[in-house]
């Protein structure tokens, strides 16, 4: 039992391979973008969470412990620091 492999049969078969290839690296690409975007989207939020948590802390006029890797600062509502200065009459 002799098998031969006409050309058609083999130009089809790679042609299947490449259509399968084709549609798993746009699947992978799409997936890639999908995910990237997410993780931005994420960190966004966060940054903007974080901000208005802050603001919302400074503005109770106490001060508020931020600390980074190696340094720590305090900080507070300017509109805390503002002293009300008595009027003459």
């Amino acid at each position: 039992m002799e098998m031969t492999l006409s050309k058609k049969t083999i130009l089809y078969f790679l042609v299947f391979i490449w259509i399968v290839f084709s549609v798993v690296y746009i699947a992978w690409d799409i997936w890639s973008d999908f995910k990237n975007v997410q993780i931005l989207n994420a960190y966004e939020q966060g940054r903007i969470n974080t901000i208005n948590v802050l603001i919302t802390e400074a503005e109770k006029c106490e001060p508020v412990t931020v600390t980074g890797v190696e340094k720590q600062i305090s900080i507070i509502g300017t509109h805390c620091l503002e002293e009300e200065v008595p009027v003459e009459k």
